[in-house]
């Protein structure tokens, strides 16, 4: 049989980023993006209109009080084409205790009148909202990026967990000639090029074994790659 080049060095090699196929490659760029994005419009979305826990709270634990209004501001913030106003305005706890709150509400009109009333929790006082109005800008709208954030962090996960079998193989497996036995395309595309999986056979010392990686640039049918396999566990193998 001809010399076949590229032989992997002997183990333990150095682990390289050139190992992994593009399975892994997809897993860790589709999580990541839409973890990140998905994370950063969450806390966005958080910061910029209130966590929609506080409305939560204000469902089990709020009482009703009389509220002086104070004064009213537009924001650069729409719900529905429509813009938020942040109302300012004092109220009387149950203990007596005067406080200042901060609602929000899209109907402006709603408050000509100087007296309205708000919900707080006698718990934290601070935390208050116009009755009929939520605490949060956004409310659980929030949850949809939040989503795609949990999502990408499912997928990251599943990438990274790849990424460490990849490179326990990899750095302690033993090299084998491997036969490429067919090229097919799969959904996948990386930077715009169709990714196709490469199914390959080997011998080991329990017989014929075989495996297959993805690829942006598969190597011919009938062609000869090296593989590296864990010589217990032959099935666990990848593309050197």
């Amino acid at each position: 049989m001809p010399e076949l080049p590229g032989t992997p060095p002997p183990a333990p090699r150095p682990f390289r980023l050139r190992a992994l196929d593009a399975t892994a490659w997809f897993r860790l760029l589709f999580g990541g993006i839409w973890l990140t994005v998905g994370g950063i419009v969450t806390v966005v979305f958080t910061v910029v209109g209130g966590p929609f826990w506080n409305d939560i709270a204000l469902d089990r634990h709020g009482v009703k009080a009389n509220a002086i209004m104070g004064t009213m501001e537009a924001t650069n913030t729409r719900v529905n084409r429509q813009r938020v106003h942040r109302v300012h305005y004092v109220f009387t706890d149950r203990d007596g205790v005067e406080r200042h709150g901060v609602g929000q509400t899209t109907e402006p009109w709603r408050f000509y009148a100087p007296r309205f009333q708000i919900e707080y929790d006698p718990g934290r006082p601070g935390l208050s909202r116009i009755s009929g109005e939520r605490s949060s800008v956004f409310g659980l709208l929030v949850l949809f990026p939040f989503g795609f954030a949990a999502v990408g962090a499912f997928v990251f996960a599943l990438g990274m967990r790849r990424v460490l079998a990849v490179r326990r193989i990899y750095v302690r497996g033993e090299p084998a000639r491997a036969e490429v036995t067919a090229v097919s395309p799969t959904l996948m595309r990386i930077n715009r090029r169709r990714v196709m999986r490469v199914d390959y056979t080997f011998d080991t010392i329990m017989g014929r074994m075989t495996g297959r990686t993805n690829t942006v640039h598969p190597p011919p049918v009938g062609s000869q790659i090296w593989i590296l396999h864990l010589p217990s566990e032959p099935k666990r193998n990848v593309a050197a």
